[in-house]
């Protein structure tokens, strides 16, 4: 099944959104139809496996899907590679087949959903490849080493502490509506998932020789694009956007821009965090724009 075109919407910063860095002044603008609707989450259904036919319970840290299809349409042409070195339940490979891209990545934990989606993506198509592995990013250079391709485009949503769940709030008398949010850890705690390392230095110790062995096999002139939803601590928003940003400029990549992706229809943890606790948590995913020098 074809995507639609994702589109741009202004050429500014959401009014709402949370951050005034040097990197979101340079906006790129706001993804949004061309009515000026916010993009839903709920699409997914359109183009990804049930929940039956994922398995497993289902993925519930999915890459927003408008994200990796506008970075694929904005940043690659037909038959080039796009790879996502934590590719999750597969959003950035299903955008990029079902545009004829070709996809790699590597997945720790959620290997039959990721082949379920992959399967579903690759169904009806000719002469698209998918090298997908189960296995640990600290272990890409590898993996990226006997595959032996040149990627036009990377488009990473990396797992990051601060966007797992937290314990279960049975002792609070919460419903079931919770379940997905705080009953559960997002990874399985007997893996050795980057979600479990605190944004510390410990976890950008980790992550820049992850993202260097990709960025080795990224084409000059070719795009590196991150989704980031910066979390709250201390009822203040945690600019982990920004420090991803300076993560991949002190790797040599060049900053192009921000765009800005509304969640929506929000969460019930988006949609009660402001009564709770008096302050407006992050309402938008930052997408940040690097690109390689020639």
């Amino acid at each position: 099944m074809k995507a639609d075109a994702v589109h741009v919407w202004k050429e500014k910063v959401p009014p709402e959104y949370h951050c005034r860095c040097e990197y979101c002044s340079v906006a790129i603008g706001e993804l949004r139809q061309p009515s000026g609707e916010y993009y839903s989450r709920l699409e997914r259904r359109k183009y990804y496996a049930s929940e039956e036919e994922e398995g497993e319970g289902g993925h519930i840290a999915k890459t927003p899907l408008h994200i990796s299809r506008w970075a694929v349409q904005q940043f690659t042409q037909p038959g080039d590679w796009v790879l996502d070195p934590t590719i999750g339940a597969g959003t950035t490979a299903v955008e990029a087949l079902t545009q004829g891209r070709c996809a790699a990545g590597m997945e720790l934990e959620y290997g039959s959903i990721l082949n379920a989606n992959i399967q579903k993506a690759l169904d009806g198509t000719k002469g698209l490849e998918a090298a997908v592995r189960t296995g640990d990013a600290r272990n890409i250079g590898d993996f990226l080493t006997k595959l032996d391709k040149q990627f036009a485009l990377i488009v990473n949503n990396p797992p990051y502490f601060g966007d797992q769940s937290m314990p279960s709030p049975a002792k609070e008398g919460r419903g079931k509506e919770y379940y997905h949010l705080e009953t559960k850890f997002f990874y399985d705690k007997e893996l050795p998932n980057l979600a479990f390392l605190r944004e510390n230095e410990e976890y950008w110790d980790t992550i820049r020789p992850i993202y260097g062995d990709c960025i080795r096999w990224l084409k000059p002139g070719g795009y590196f694009v991150t989704g980031i939803k910066d979390t709250m601590a201390n009822k203040e928003p945690v600019l982990l956007h920004k420090m991803f940003c300076d993560v991949l400029r002190g790797l040599g990549l060049e900053f192009v821009g921000t765009a800005f992706l509304r969640h929506y229809p929000p969460t019930l943890h988006l949609s009660s965090y402001g009564k709770r606790y008096g302050v407006e948590p992050p309402k938008y995913q930052t997408i940040s724009v690097f690109r390689k020098g020639a």
